[in-house]
């Protein structure tokens, strides 16, 4: 029953997103996310403590408010493209998306390995992957599998017809391995809370994050580089950000490595948070996972 009613409100979305101009879409998106600011207080509370704690000393009460409500704004718009995705051809994500430093991506392809790309849940990370396999790279993104069975239907099936091939569940290493060997493109967002037995504690806006090991292990185990890519919506445009590749050297201590790779990693998800702090997901519970010695839990 559960299924059914699922699939139900989701072929509505699609079935109304779909027939709406894109100007009234994205209003209607933004309008959705107004709606839920208000409608979710447990989520608006959450999104309102997440950054009076990692940006409360550079944001005043009011700004903080004002940020929290434009997060679910962009949002509820990052929705509604998601809906309108299939039916995008390449030319028309190549003119909704812009691509600054491409060339620092060409270089680290032609290294042989494969790309390893560092991204996070910013601006539309829908739209970040399909601009890039819009203009030709092999793009796969490691994702976490989603509690209800249709949407992870919808996630693949859209993603898939963008050009986007999905790794989750059992086998994602041996699948973004292969990948990388045929020359692609693996994309890891290391913004969202991890579990204890699958990711280490880095600071994080100042304070201690659960974060996945799973970039780190990759880099380290291929000696791929690990290139930063970020986007935000600017206007009607999504600007994508590629900066130049990091590459590190192995420590001997497998553990000590990780930390310090992954602590490099969140550094940078940190900084271009701050950059557009108002288009990132501060209703998500990033900091849920709490140390073994914490009282607060």
């Amino acid at each position: 029953m559960r299924y059914l009613v699922e699939t139900v409100l989701l072929w509505l979305f699609k079935v109304v997103f779909r027939v709406l101009p894109r100007r009234a879409g994205l209003l209607l998106g933004r309008m959705i996310g107004r709606l839920a600011y208000y409608a979710v207080p447990r989520r608006r509370r959450l999104a309102l403590d997440n950054l009076s704690m990692s940006l409360g000393g550079s944001l005043s009460e009011e700004e903080i408010r004002k940020t929290a409500l434009a997060s679910f704004e962009f949002l509820g718009m990052n929705i509604l493209e998601f809906f309108n995705l299939p039916w995008l051809k390449p030319e028309g994500i190549k003119r909704l998306t812009s691509v600054e430093g491409e060339e620092k991506l060409i270089e680290a392809l032609a290294m042989g390995k494969g790309a390893l790309v560092l991204t996070g849940h910013l601006g539309s990370w829908d739209m970040l992957s399909a601009g890039l396999a819009a203009r030709g790279y092999s793009v796969a993104l490691i994702t976490k599998v989603s509690r209800s069975e249709a949407l992870n239907r919808i996630w693949m099936a859209y993603r898939q017809k963008a050009g986007i091939k999905l790794f989750m569940g059992r086998g994602t290493m041996k699948e973004s391995l292969r990948h990388q060997k045929n020359g692609g493109i693996v994309g890891f967002a290391l913004d969202q809370n991890a579990r204890l037995t699958e990711g280490i504690f880095v600071p994080f806006f100042g304070r201690e994050a659960c974060t996945l090991t799973s970039l780190a292990l990759l880099a380290r185990r291929t000696g791929a580089p690990v290139v930063p890519i970020y986007t935000y919506r600017e206007g009607n445009i999504h600007r994508i950000v590629i900066e130049k590749a990091m590459l590190h050297d192995n420590i001997a201590d497998t553990d000590t490595d990780l930390i310090e790779r992954t602590r490099i990693y969140t550094q940078w998800t940190e900084k271009v948070i701050r950059l557009h702090p108002q288009q990132w997901t501060w209703l998500h519970d990033r900091w849920k996972t709490k140390p073994k010695n914490d009282l607060t839990r």
